[in-house]
């Protein structure tokens, strides 16, 4: 579980690598997913934004999908929209890249550009680990304030697949925040754990900590902490709801943050 304030504009990021299987795994041709994501701050600023995603695998290893977002952030209205690509050129590695756009605002992202690319390393049917999968993120944002300002995140991570459908998922990297052409880079990581509860039921665990910009309270560089969990429920083969909440923690002026959200997938 991955968040910093301005990422609810960019619910949907570039997912479709492995949106598209039913609860049994077996794969799909296309996905519809709707969903509401919120945050409450300790100062009384608030944000709740709405989204709506369609993935269609065009070819066997073509997947494209398409977003829309909108909704208020601290007040002010907003709207975007994006599209990513998925190129899976063998069974083991995926590279996915896009982006998104939203209006013009004093308070999020203007737009944003991601690139994505994973290979298994390492798979087994036996043994305590059942395979191993390293990812890496790299993602430049862009926002229209004075001076000018700019984000740019690169984010490796490993996943370790457990036996029992148990995963762990390790993230590392680093965060370049730029203002008016002066650049500082501050560390980023965090652990999740996704364990199945029941055949329908399954939760995820997170902490992380970030630094980041964080626009609108204007404080640059913050130290963060974040810790929250996740699950997924399976109504159908081929329906779900995604569930989550964190809170995340600034420890040098002592804010506060709630965020939340709910989503419902449709795969057919």
């Amino acid at each position: 579980m991955r968040h910093v304030a301005p990422l609810i504009a960019l619910t949907f990021i570039a997912t479709t690598a492995f949106a598209q299987t039913n609860m049994d795994g077996d794969r799909m041709s296309g996905q519809i997913r709707l969903g509401f994501d919120a945050q409450d701050y300790s100062v009384g600023r608030t944000s709740q934004v709405g989204s709506i995603g369609a993935t269609i695998r065009l070819l066997p290893r073509l997947t494209m999908e398409a977003v829309a977002t909108g909704g208020t952030y601290f007040g002010e209205r907003f709207g975007g929209g994006g599209a990513y690509v998925t190129v899976k050129p063998d069974a083991r590695t995926y590279f996915t890249v896009g982006g998104i756009r939203n209006s013009d605002t004093n308070t999020t992202v203007g737009w944003a550009a991601s690139f994505d690319v994973g290979r298994v390393i390492y798979e087994s049917r036996h043994g305590a680990i059942r395979g191993i999968e390293t990812d890496f993120n790299w993602t430049k944002r862009g926002y229209h304030f004075s001076p000018s300002t700019g984000v740019l995140l690169l984010n490796p991570s490993v996943v370790v697949y457990l036996p029992r459908d148990w995963t762990v998922t390790l993230r590392g990297g680093a965060i370049r925040t730029s203002i008016a052409g002066t650049s500082l880079w501050t560390p980023s990581g965090g652990a999740k754990l996704n364990v199945p509860v029941t055949r329908r039921l399954s939760v995820s665990p997170a902490v992380s900590f970030d630094s980041e910009l964080f626009d609108v309270l204007q404080i640059r560089n913050v130290s963060s902490r974040e810790f929250g969990s996740g699950g997924r429920f399976w109504l159908t083969n081929r329906t779900s709801v995604d569930a989550y909440y964190s809170r995340v923690l600034y420890g040098a002026n002592h804010l506060t943050m709630n965020s939340y959200g709910v989503s419902y997938a449709l795969r057919f």
